[in-house]
């Protein structure tokens, strides 16, 4: 469950958050030390009940957001009336928020209904220059010696505004997309329109799309 909530917690504008379940239990937690048990339990009940007085209306929950001065509250169904509670800065990305959410909620609930397994997120596997890299060394985007180094710096900066599109899984993502792109022919500046559109294919999102693209505009000059 930690290594799934990890996930979340990662995402840029998030400070943190908890699944909170059916019981009125803490299923799993990834929140600032300054809250406590107790007060992401008083959250998490006070949640619980304005959900159940929708449902005695007969509204269907699918999702709540709470927008106060210096945070954002979004709450998630999770299966068997349990909810992801996420805690964010106003302006984080929900649309990048809600789609990492979508991916890691099966495994969330897996978790929840197995806490003594271990669950791997669901994501590509590794690559093997992750694998084999140092602590602390910074992954490369790709090891095509085609690339120059003059390139591989732009690459690197195009794979940070992927992740901050698609989040955690932009490395793979971002490598597998380069192999494509390099049998397409020469890899260079002149050709990065390419890449970009079959990065844009990968995040399938248009908001995030058109975040990705003015990002990369912004790199490329």
């Amino acid at each position: 469950m930690d290594s799934l909530l990890q996930e979340i917690t990662i995402l840029p504008g998030v400070l943190g958050c908890f699944v909170f379940n059916d019981e009125q239990q803490i299923a799993g937690s990834k929140m600032p030390p300054i809250f406590k048990e107790n007060s992401i339990k008083t959250i998490g009940n006070l949640l619980t009940r304005t959900i159940q007085i929708g449902s005695m209306a007969q509204l269907e929950f699918k999702g709540i957001e709470f927008k106060y001065n210096e945070s954002l509250l979004i709450i998630k169904p999770l299966p068997k009336n349990a909810l992801l509670i996420i805690i964010c800065e106003p302006n984080a990305n929900k649309s990048l928020i809600s789609m990492t959410t979508g991916m890691l909620a099966e495994d969330i609930a897996k978790a929840m209904a197995n806490p003594m397994a271990a669950v791997a997120p669901s994501q590509p596997a590794a690559t093997k220059s992750s694998d084999t890299a140092a602590p602390g060394q910074q992954e490369e985007v790709t090891d095509l010696a085609e690339i120059d180094a003059e390139l591989a710096v732009i690459l690197e900066k195009v794979k940070d505004a992927l992740a901050m599109a698609i989040g955690p899984i932009a490395a793979p993502v971002m490598k597998d997309t380069i192999e494509t792109w390099a049998k397409q022919g020469a890899t260079s500046l002149a050709t990065l329109p390419a890449l970009a559109a079959l990065l844009c294919i990968e995040i399938s999102d248009e908001d995030l799309e058109k975040e990705f693209m003015a990002e990369i505009k912004t790199i490329t000059g």
